[in-house]
């Protein structure tokens, strides 16, 4: 069964966190967690997206992925590690398309 859903985020956010993927923020930690949101799917399971900063914030961009967990909390899969926010993230059969919220 393949389960699909959309994470809908505000744009001037979405800019902000694309920006952080091409540029470091100055003002973040290593490994800070700049972004996540859950998604969850029809079946219970739900999937986190995320915006990280690297462990040297300073000289590198943030990286993005998603984190498949099981109604229960249990990790059952991740995302490659990504350079854009926006796009599709998907795990065995979970996807979760980000997009722009249309305001």
């Amino acid at each position: 069964m393949n389960e699909s859903c959309s994470l809908k985020v505000d744009s001037h956010l979405c800019k902000e966190l694309e920006r952080f993927c091409q540029k470091p923020p100055m003002d973040c930690g290593r490994g800070e967690i700049l972004f996540d949101a859950d998604v969850r799917f029809s079946d219970g399971n739900f999937m986190a997206i995320q915006v990280i900063a690297s462990d040297r914030p300073n000289e590198e961009s943030c990286w993005t992925q998603g984190v498949l967990f099981s109604p229960e909390g249990h990790e059952m899969g991740c995302t490659d590690v990504g350079e854009a926010f926006l796009g599709k993230y998907q795990v065995n059969n979970y996807t979760v398309n980000v997009e722009i919220r249309d305001d």
